[in-house]
């Protein structure tokens, strides 16, 4: 499996607060990747670094072999690396539909977006259902669906997804989850920040777990999964 992205010395400061401090990984092509671990261990703020949303101290973000630290958000997105904020942000006012166009505003290949949109309503039958309701009226769920949506519609080559089980109930965690594995498997690279580790290793090809800012264990997911230290501390012994 080829490198697609790979982040080194990645440092990210709040403030005189290093909240990541130093890391290394790599993302592979076609692959799901989690980084795993406690709430406030630096899994978000790892991912709004990768997406410009954040500056870091130092360190690097190469896609393909191009640094993107420097870049700005728009410029990174543009690049095809999409980021699904925590908490969703989709905007209520608007129909399902114009969020759906609107996560497809950097592109102008009208057939392509067109087959795109049948697409996340094929992923997303809810959402083509409601297609022109209020995205404010959507379930929690619901609406990390249309959030997930809508970067899609951006066609990333890579897929940052921050939390998506947050808040949801069981039976959604595990519908969402398995719509990630289907969207994996037309290829898409996604790398995957989540509290819910058992759920986050169990569709990850590969794993870290960050523990206040440093990555401490690396490896692949079914390993970590099964790895006494990680199941002591992340899924009650």
């Amino acid at each position: 499996m080829s490198e697609i992205l790979r982040v080194t010395d990645l440092v990210v400061s709040y403030g005189h607060i290093e909240a990541v401090k130093g890391i290394n990984l790599t993302l592979n092509s076609g692959e799901i990747t989690a980084l795993v671990g406690a709430n406030g261990a630096g899994k978000s703020t790892t991912l709004l670094a990768i997406s410009g949303l954040l500056k870091s101290v130092r360190g690097q973000v190469l896609l393909d072999g191009t640094d993107l630290t420097r870049l700005s958000p728009h410029r990174i997105v543009r690049s095809g690396v999409v980021q699904v904020a925590e908490g969703r942000a989709i905007l209520t006012t608007l129909t399902i539909h114009e969020n759906l166009e609107l996560g497809a505003y950097t592109r102008s290949d009208k057939a392509q977006i067109a087959q795109d949109l049948d697409w996340v309503y094929t992923l997303f039958p809810v959402l083509k259902k409601r297609a022109a309701g209020l995205a404010g009226n959507l379930s929690g769920g619901e609406q990390q669906m249309l959030a997930i949506a809508r970067a899609l519609m951006a066609k990333p080559r890579i897929l940052l997804l921050d939390e998506p089980s947050m808040g949801l109930a069981p039976l959604l965690v595990r519908e969402i989850f398995q719509i990630l594995q289907e969207i994996n498997r037309t290829g898409l690279t996604i790398f995957l920040v989540e509290q819910n580790v058992r759920q986050a290793l169990r569709i990850a090809q590969r794993g870290y777990v960050l523990e206040t800012g440093r990555i401490v264990l690396a490896d692949n997911g079914e390993n970590l999964l099964h790895n006494p230290r990680v199941i002591e501390a992340y899924m009650g012994g």
